[in-house]
């Protein structure tokens, strides 16, 4: 039977995947606006349907709808929340938001990542409120409450909280960001820019990197145009192991490709920097 043709719709704020079939349609969206340019969803991706363009000075994903097999892996991976799969059957009136790679087995869940809990809370605190660099957190009626689609898991809620009981953060990756301070030039702060979870800080020479609060997600070597900064990711965690080929393509490009990808496509990488760099000028 054939499959399906995929259409894509792509405005100034979001890509659109569209797959329909008899009575089910698969949605594929990302959102232009909420992606932090870290560039997981494109290493995650099992069908090397995702590669990055520049737009408006920014690294954002494009989006091969003939290569996408609808998987969801890149939402799986996405960090925050910035790509949804959901599924509408007409039928039956439903929709609901949908990983078929977790579904299917051999893809692991992974940490929930920030824990909240606002029974610990003293009266008046908004230590965590204020820490936050994403504005996860705010009041509402039943306290404090977490914006999952905001929340990057960085600890700096965790550490501001003076009750350890109330907020206990578990990081998708384990590793390390070096800076060579060498190759930065004078008055550069685009990693400090880019990042997040603000911790890059701006020296007189170079820049200073906060380990702590670090995600590794590597949205600071996307922006950096001097080939500064080496990222390590040591380790992903996830609740039980994955066995998928999909799974070990993924860990070996999400774990490895720090290194290997800039080895193996200096070309590619290289001219998306001289684009990002001549985008900022």
């Amino acid at each position: 039977m054939k499959r399906a043709n995929k259409v894509k719709k792509e405005t100034e704020e979001k890509i659109e995947i569209t797959q329909k079939m008899w009575v089910e349609t698969m949605t594929l969206v990302f959102d232009k606006k909420a992606c932090i340019s870290c560039d997981l969803c494109r290493q995650a991706c099992p069908k090397e349907a995702i590669s990055l363009r520049v737009e408006g000075g920014r690294a954002l994903p494009c989006i091969d709808e003939n290569l996408c097999s609808m998987c969801g892996m890149c939402a799986t991976f996405c960090p925050v929340l910035a790509v949804r799969l959901t599924l509408t059957n007409s039928l039956r009136g439903t929709q609901e938001e949908v990983k078929p790679i977790l579904d299917v087995g051999g893809v692991p869940h992974f940490s929930k990542g920030m824990n909240l809990d606002n029974s610990h809370c003293p009266d008046g605190c908004d230590l965590c409120v204020k820490a936050c660099p994403r504005e996860a957190l705010s009041f509402g009626d039943s306290g404090l409450e977490l914006d999952r689609s905001r929340c990057l898991s960085c600890a700096h809620c965790e550490d501001a909280c003076p009750v350890p009981e109330a907020i206990h953060v578990t990081r998708l990756f384990e590793g390390q960001v070096v800076v060579d301070t060498e190759k930065c030039p004078p008055g550069c702060d685009l990693c400090v820019s880019a990042c997040p979870t603000r911790s890059f800080k701006a020296l007189e020479k170079g820049v200073e990197v906060d380990s702590r609060h670090c995600i590794c997600c590597g949205a600071c070597i996307i922006a950096c145009p001097y080939g500064a900064i080496d990222l390590r990711r040591m380790k992903l965690r996830s609740e039980g192991d994955g066995y998928s080929a999909v799974w070990a393509r993924a860990l070996d490009r999400l774990l490895s490709e720090s290194e290997r990808f800039l080895e193996h496509n200096e070309g590619s990488f290289a001219r998306l920097v001289d684009l990002l760099k001549s985008s900022r000028l």
